[in-house]
């Protein structure tokens, strides 16, 4: 491990080199991950990282911003290759003062040339990703609306927002409910005619559940506020899902506090299978096993927010 203080990007270049040969470098680097954090959730983040590095090789640049009201441009590194979190090039940036709405200038220089970048925000991400300077150059833009201070106003951010490459890892949370809707469906003898969720209604992830429900079925879910406000570690505060299909026959889907959930459908035994919430880094390990544009991403999005524009996949003309 290195560490310098009141350095610059040349210097950090120059001791990451140093580094890579003294410990062998990480082989077989298969992107940058460029992570933004807050000082408060900094050790959540190293973790989740260490996690997600384990999976997938990458020179990993955590920028935590620090004290941006201070006059002089600062920043201090540390740098660890192989340590403590994991097989990765890893270097933690603390920037203060210009440097926080600058950190590109010190980023950019110390990325792994002729592989992809991942830019990732753990904290409230900016009005406009694709823009921010951390995300222009960016192939992939990872948010994270149900950790933002403002979760609703966050996932409707997004879509005004949306450039193809980003995702949100509130829309990663529910990967385990989609398969396990997809799946009833393999026995459904009718159409839906109604759809019913019971969530935390201001839990993004919900309102991503019901645009995709609403994409793929073209049947708009109502939401049913759920007054247990909760989230088992990064499980999304969803509890149950009914639907009424033309026939009259039902396909719910419910959660037990436990993780425990049950699959009741018309004509067929009842199904337990348990979903319990995962940890940040193995979503986003999930969410680094891809770098081509999300597109049922966009179109949930899309349903979630009322954006007619993402419904009908032009981005192309909102982005120009």
């Amino acid at each position: 491990m290195i560490a310098l203080w009141d350095t610059n990007a040349t210097e950090v270049a120059k001791a990451l080199a140093t580094e890579r040969h003294s410990a062998a470098g990480a082989s077989g680097i298969a992107l940058n991950l460029v992570v933004v954090v807050n000082e408060q959730n900094e050790r959540e983040a190293e973790q989740a990282l260490t996690i997600a590095a384990q999976q997938h090789p990458c020179r990993l640049l955590i920028v935590i911003r620090r004290d941006p009201q201070q006059e002089k441009a600062r920043v201090d590194a540390e740098i660890v290759v192989g340590g403590r979190l994991g097989p990765c090039e890893a270097v933690v940036l603390r920037v203060y003062g210009p440097l926080v709405r600058h950190s590109d200038s010190v980023v950019v220089p110390l990325l792994a040339p002729d592989v992809p970048v991942v830019t990732c925000w753990l904290s409230d991400a900016p009005q406009f990703t694709a823009q921010d300077p951390l995300g222009a150059f960016a192939d992939r833009r990872i948010t994270y609306s149900a950790r933002d201070s403002e979760p609703t106003a966050a996932l409707q951010r997004r879509a005004d927002d949306y450039t193809p490459g980003d995702t949100d890892l509130s829309w990663t949370r529910i990967t385990y409910w989609r398969s396990l809707i997809a799946s009833a469906f393999d026995t459904a003898t009718a159409a839906p005619a109604s759809i019913e969720i019971t969530a935390n209604a201001d839990d993004p992830s919900a309102a991503l559940l019901s645009g995709w429900l609403a994409s793929k079925l073209k049947v708009r879910p109502v939401i049913t506020d759920d007054p247990m406000k909760h989230d088992r570690g990064h499980l999304p505060g969803i509890k149950a899902v009914a639907i009424d299909l033309a026939n009259d026959h039902q396909i719910t889907i419910k959660r037990g506090a436990d993780g425990e959930t049950l699959l009741q459908r018309t004509g067929f035994p009842d199904r337990t299978v348990t979903i319990n919430g995962r940890e940040l880094g193995e979503l986003l390990a999930e969410e680094l096993r891809h770098l081509d544009p999300d597109q049922p991403y966009q179109s949930a999005l899309g349903e979630a927010t009322n954006s007619q524009w993402l419904c009908n996949g032009d981005v192309a003309a909102v982005t120009s």
